[in-house]
């Protein structure tokens, strides 16, 4: 069942980009094709039905990274957990993100850590984010993974993350 939603939200993607290259592409024999299958479209779907379409093929394409980590883990015994901010993302603020599920053991500040999170992860570890501006989660709710925790933003101080396994 897996493999034939992701063959056809693989399909759905290379049918929109091909239909996206097709019609900006100033050769007429394609841009009459995507003209025939855009016309198709919207004479048997309604515009709710293509949205709702592709609102479905989001969502399952955007779970795949998620579902890959969950097999790993599943094959090698292991959990996997993600980062805990977007090193990529630029400007002076970071977003930081909740590595694994979890429920919030503790929230506060310290003069080591600044404004803190902690997070206990079932049996498994604890994940500590330090020096955060602002704090989204409150002590015992639950997060789940990738979910945004807090606010980092670069100044006097650098980001904190500790993550310590349980025996």
């Amino acid at each position: 069942m897996k493999k034939k939603m992701l063959r056809q939200a693989g399909g759905c993607l290379l049918v929109a980009a091909a239909l996206f290259i097709a019609g900006n592409s100033n050769i007429g024999v394609l841009e009459r094709g995507c003209d025939a299958v855009m016309n198709y479209m919207s004479v048997n779907y309604t515009a709710e039905e293509i949205r709702q379409g592709a609102q479905r093929g989001v969502k399952a394409v955007s779970a795949l990274p998620e579902k890959a980590g969950q097999a790993v883990s599943v094959i090698s015994g292991k959990k996997t957990y993600g980062e805990p901010v977007n090193e990529k993302e630029e400007g002076g603020k970071k977003t930081v993100y909740a590595v694994g599920a979890g429920q919030v053991a503790e929230t506060g500040e310290t003069e080591e850590m600044g404004s803190f999170v902690r997070i206990i992860h079932g049996r498994d570890g604890e994940s500590v984010y330090g020096n955060l501006s602002t704090v989204y989660v409150e002590p015992s709710s639950r997060v789940r993974k990738g979910q945004v925790i807090g606010v980092y933003e670069n100044g006097d101080r650098e980001f904190y993350y500790s993550f310590r396994e349980f025996n």
